[in-house]
């Protein structure tokens, strides 16, 4: 069974210590940056409140910590201006891929966004390298709808959460 749980301090080692293969490192940031970005981005931080508020978390199946994802929150998006959910990272780690765990975390994802924590929201954001197949199927499999691209290439795309 996958869950979401905290980053704390008896799991934040092994977070830094999953990786990716050696093709996917193109398309995502080592988890210790991560990890670096949502320390200044959270809680009550003044550059939380300003630009965007993180919200990390390592993705497990059974006690097992099989991957890592991160949710941001903003109050004006870059895209539309309103308040939003992104999905900012989502990773599997190598020896779990091809699994369906990446599929079963973006249902808990969604799910956790859907309870607003932050605040309401219209819309939840992904970005991913154009070349990214697997995010992009993973993705449109929830109905995100590719919306822009970004100033580095990155496809932008939108699922609508509000009821």
């Amino acid at each position: 069974m996958i869950q979401l749980k905290d980053i704390d301090h008896s799991n934040w080692i092994r977070c830094i210590e999953l990786e990716i293969t050696e093709e996917q490192k193109q398309f995502v940031n080592p988890n210790i940056f991560s990890l670096a970005e949502a320390y200044v981005h959270s809680g009550e931080k003044k550059d939380a409140e300003e630009f965007y508020r993180c919200m990390p978390f390592a993705i497990y199946s059974d006690e097992d910590m099989v991957g890592f994802t991160m949710i941001t929150y903003e109050k004006e998006t870059d895209y539309d201006d309103k308040a939003g959910y992104e999905i900012y990272r989502i990773m599997i780690d190598r020896e779990h891929q091809g699994k369906g765990y990446g599929k079963e975390a973006l249902k808990l994802i969604l799910e956790y966004i859907k309870t607003f924590p932050c605040g309401k929201a219209e819309s939840v954001y992904a970005e991913w390298h154009p070349n990214n197949i697997a995010s992009n199927r993973l993705f449109e499999e929830y109905d995100f709808i590719v919306v822009d691209t970004d100033e580095d290439g990155a496809v932008v795309a939108r699922m609508n959460i509000s009821n």
